[in-house]
């Protein structure tokens, strides 16, 4: 896996700087109602992770695995805000899902005083990530005030290594008796660093004193941000069950950004 993100990253990398080299060697078209606004921006939205894939080893048992919500937030620099083509980057900082399950465990699998069917359902993230994107930028006017652009680029976000468990389990005083009957057991790659492809479009308006942008982005991981199995176990009546568990951590993101109009005396000295 981890032999074909890199051939993948490199690829990309390549066709990257070819793309570039094309891009740039084409004489800049500049929008001057761009270059009244700063080359910074501050950038925040919602996003939503792919679920979760699931891949049976034995048994018939399984659980719902959905999407989750997410929130990214952060700055980015232009450094060509007013041309055709530009590069971007910045710091965007979120937090990584791990999982977000419910299942149900029959009456019949329980113990006989247990009270109806057990439902369990539990949501969990990870420690807050940095990620450092970087994207080839196809800025074009639609009309006086809007514009549309294409981004497509890289990004690599810090994640460090670790692990997580969840584990529930029923007991019986009655009975003196324990039981862990579902377990999730997972952990995330052990390189800190891990790399993403990012694409989408944008769309951006300019108003009297701010730039205003929606960015559609769709990022694809390299590798899984979380890898492990999970297992039915301990049952009174259904045999064990056990799979393997891999979230790709991929997203589909609308954030939006804002730029400030430079002050009288910065436009002029640009």
């Amino acid at each position: 896996m981890v032999r074909l993100s890199l051939k993948i990253a490199l690829l990309s990398l390549l066709l990257s700087n070819a793309f570039v080299k094309i891009a740039f060697s084409q004489e800049q078209i500049v929008y001057h109602e761009l270059s009244k606004y700063s080359k910074w921006s501050f950038v925040a939205g919602p996003v939503i992770y792919n679920k979760a894939e699931l891949t049976l080893q034995y048994g018939e048992l399984s659980f719902k695995n959905k999407p989750m919500l997410g929130f990214n937030a952060g700055i980015l620099y232009d450094f060509y805000p007013d041309k055709k083509w530009s590069f971007q980057t910045g710091l965007i900082v979120a937090k990584e899902p791990i999982y977000s399950i419910s299942y149900t465990i029959l009456n019949y699998d329980l113990y006989e005083n247990y009270p109806g069917d057990l439902v369990d359902k539990y949501k969990s993230y990870a420690l807050y990530t940095f990620s450092f994107p970087l994207f080839l930028r196809l800025n074009l006017q639609t009309s006086r005030n809007a514009f549309t652009s294409l981004l497509i680029g890289f990004k690599a976000m810090y994640f460090p290594h670790g692990t997580s468990e969840y584990v529930y389990a029923i007991s019986s005083e009655e009975l003196s008796d324990y039981r862990e009957i579902f377990g999730l057991k997972l952990e995330s790659p052990k390189n800190s660093f891990q790399g993403s492809f990012l694409i989408g479009p944008a769309f951006s308006y300019s108003l009297d004193k701010i730039l205003l942008k929606a960015n559609i982005i769709y990022v694809m991981n390299f590798q899984n941000t979380f890898s492990g199995e999970y297992q039915f176990a301990n049952l009174f009546t259904s045999s064990d069950t056990r799979g393997y568990y891999n979230l790709s951590g991929n997203y589909l993101g609308l954030l939006f950004s804002i730029s400030f109009k430079k002050r009288k005396d910065i436009i002029k000295s640009s």
